[in-house]
């Protein structure tokens, strides 16, 4: 069973250091260096998407943390997703996705469909997700996610082991109790908070939103 975990207490941050021409620094002695292979997850928690792509009529869905935004006019996303993968060949013979984002409830299915391969399963049957048409683009939405997003591919790039798809944002929408202009992540529902991942099977909620005036 899988376990969330609310890191949002700043009173338990580590203390830092604090001089009259260097405020606030932390003591270097207190950090210790990262391997190269786990300093992408530095940059975690972001939430978690279950990416849908179709192709053939054939509907399949990974899980995917690697989504990145890019650029805010036009609207664009980068996808890092391995050529090995099934959904790899889908979405670059398609061209079109949706990353539906979610939520707490989906923590298990998001497990089960970033660890099985849609090439000798069928996903959606072992995790009986509900899906929905989409809006502008073939891929189908998850229903019981919190957030969609409709995208279009427009180029891709491999600079490593993972290809890089860019794609164009042709739609977005999500739920009102969980989304207003950010994420509002309602300290009394957490079922509303979108999944964060962390790293291999763990998983978090971030539990607490900080607006400063």
């Amino acid at each position: 069973m899988l376990t969330s975990k609310v890191f949002s207490h700043l009173d338990t941050a580590p203390p830092m250091c604090h001089t009259p021409d260097k405020p606030f620094l932390r003591d270097q002695a207190m950090k210790k260096e990262i391997p190269l292979a786990q300093a992408h997850r530095l940059l975690s928690p972001h939430p978690v998407c279950l990416l849908t792509v179709r192709y053939k009529g054939r509907v399949n869905v990974m899980s995917i943390a690697w989504v990145c935004p890019v650029s805010m006019e036009p609207p664009l996303v980068a996808l890092a997703i391995h050529p090995s993968s099934y959904t790899h060949d889908m979405l670059k013979r398609s061209e079109e996705a949706v990353l539906n984002i979610p939520g707490r409830a989906l923590a298990e299915q998001v497990l089960k469909c970033g660890t099985l391969s849609g090439e000798s399963v069928d996903k959606l049957k072992v995790t009986e997700l509900a899906l929905s048409p989409g809006h502008h683009v073939g891929a189908p939405w998850i229903e019981a996610c919190l957030a969609h997003i409709e995208c279009a591919v427009v180029s891709m790039v491999a600079p490593g082991d993972h290809t890089l798809f860019c794609a164009e944002v042709v739609g977005a929408w999500a739920e009102e109790e969980a989304f207003g202009d950010f994420w509002l992540e309602p300290e009394d529902n957490e079922e509303l908070h979108p999944l964060h991942h962390l790293g291999g099977r763990h998983f978090g909620l971030i539990g607490k939103v900080i607006s400063l005036p």
